[in-house]
């Protein structure tokens, strides 16, 4: 492979578990908690689990560290799997199986390849042959197999969900144990797959900070160790105040906490108003450009962009209320909804919640009008925007990192959702980001860290003119693309898969 010659300048900054390099996992990731040891425990043990969360959760990174454990204590074979293969969302059925026996067989081999174990594996292409495949090679090398299925279900395209789920089933044994990961909508498992009966669940959620003070202030001493030390804080905030703060702020969500945190990394002073600058930069520049990056990669659900961000404002706006009214002086920061309205607007709350606009905080609470509901905690970068003012205040602060505050109720016989209508939705649709031009990937706000117009006129000169073909192209091809190097193909590969995956 040619050298690389760099196109511009970048933060590289590792925005998922899956993009970083092996050699530096431990040194960026922590699991301080016994929530995450219990996980990870659970993804290690005999059985198959399902772990489930949103965007940016960190489900991907327990994945990889039970596997680094794993192979550490070497006495089970496990294989870490990405299901990030487009084959597999352009099919369905005896196709689907085909292509996913393919891609999980390179896998394996790939793995004994690792761990120096002389083993011909083969290459499998149905189920049945596979799991017998698979018995034999646990028996021949005398270790029980971990599978970890990461990425396993696509929120726009869930078709091919039934052929994994059953194929899911059928792989499970006492010697094979599959684990994937899941977001919080899924629920086409096929009549084969009982999910409760037939795994066990496991939900990963950061959205509580009071729960667990130390994971956000661990994860800033990682990746950020001059946002621990105190000097560069203001009087009235500390490190750990400011760590599981910006935490609190992005519902628990990981990939926002990363890039919250990156926007003070060149400050020499920080206090309560870096942190409204930060939050309320952030609802602009990236929470709402993020309805425009999800859109075209929702298959049959992009219809329904336009009325969740009706949904989000109407939340928001019921929230802040109290404080225009002059009522409160803090907005509380969580709401609890009937779950008729919840039902009704099922998968806007779905898709919601996967991109960190809320989070489920209890499945089921009283309303002091009549009925239950689940109560959602608010990003607070919305919630301040809408604030009057929009200023931050140490009051503020100390009531949303408490979740101690009143709730604000929306109930059933109000009229807060009337006037959302959900369009009607096609039955099949692909996922549209596919048939973009490659212009579409530019760096702007929706792709932060996309490619320059150099690049992209590059690409377009060697025939690379759609997203979809562009992730089809080999690293021959693109290696053959004038001034892309290694470094370079790497990029793409990650914009590419911001740009389809979830």
């Amino acid at each position: 492979m040619k050298n690389q010659v760099p196109d511009h300048q970048d933060a590289d900054l590792i925005l998922a578990a899956e993009e970083c390099p092996p050699e530096t996992f431990s040194q960026y990731h922590r699991f301080t908690s016994s929530a995450d040891e219990t996980i990870i425990r659970k993804l290690s043990a005999h059985g198959p689990v399902l772990l489930r969360g949103g965007r940016g959760s960190g489900k991907s990174a327990l994945l990889i560290e039970a596997h680094r454990r794993m192979v550490q204590a070497g006495n089970t074979f496990p294989v870490y799997v990405s299901l990030r293969y487009l084959p597999l969302l352009q099919s369905d059925g005896e196709e689907y199986i085909k292509h996913f026996c393919s891609h999980l067989a390179h896998a394996i081999s790939q793995e004994l390849i690792a761990r120096s174990i002389e083993y011909d594996f083969g290459s499998p292409v149905d189920q049945a042959t596979f799991q017998i495949e698979m018995l034999r090679m646990s028996q021949t090398i005398g270790k029980r197999i971990v599978l970890l299925f990461d990425d396993a279900a696509h929120i726009g395209r869930e078709a091919p969900l039934e052929a994994f789920f059953d194929l899911f089933r059928t792989l499970s044994s006492n010697l094979v144990s599959c684990k994937a990961s899941i977001y919080p909508g899924v629920t086409r498992f096929g009549v084969r797959f009982d999910v409760y009966n037939d795994s066990t669940v496991v939900d990963v959620s950061r959205a509580d900070v009071s729960a667990n003070t130390n994971f956000f202030p661990e994860v800033v001493r990682a990746r950020y160790p001059k946002l621990a030390e105190r000097a560069i804080f203001s009087d009235r905030l500390s490190p750990v105040q400011f760590a599981n703060l910006l935490g609190r702020t992005v519902v628990g969500n990981l990939r926002g906490f990363i890039l919250a945190c990156n926007r003070f990394v060149h400050q020499e002073r920080i206090g309560i108003p870096e942190i409204q600058k930060c939050m309320l930069e952030m609802a602009t520049d990236y929470y709402w450009p993020l309805m425009e990056e999800v859109a075209p990669k929702l298959g049959i659900y992009e219809p329904l962009v336009e009325p969740a961000r009706d949904v989000v404002e109407v939340i928001v706006d019921h929230a802040s209320k109290p404080v225009k009214d002059r009522s409160r002086p803090i907005a509380p920061d969580r709401v609890l909804i009937h779950r008729q309205s919840v039902s009704e607007f099922a998968k806007i709350f779905e898709i919601l919640e996967y991109l960190g606009f809320l989070a489920r905080r209890e499945a089921s609470r009283a309303l002091k009008s009549g009925g239950r509901g689940p109560v959602f905690a608010l990003n607070l970068c919305h919630l301040l925007e809408a604030t009057p003012n929009q200023r931050l205040t140490y009051e503020m602060v100390q009531e949303w990192m408490a979740g101690s505050g009143e709730l604000a109720e929306l109930h059933v016989s109000g009229q807060a959702f009337s006037k959302i209508s959900l369009p009607s939705l096609a039955e099949t649709k692909g996922l549209a980001i596919l048939d973009r031009p490659v212009k579409t990937l530019a760096k702007s706000r929706a792709y932060p860290y996309g490619f320059t117009e150099n690049l992209i006129g590059r690409l377009e000169a060697d025939g690379i003119a759609t997203v979809g073909a562009l992730a089809l192209s080999t690293d021959t091809q693109l290696d053959a693309v004038r001034r892309v190097g290694e470094a370079t193909i790497k990029k793409i590969r990650g914009v590419v898969e911001q740009a389809i995956w979830m």
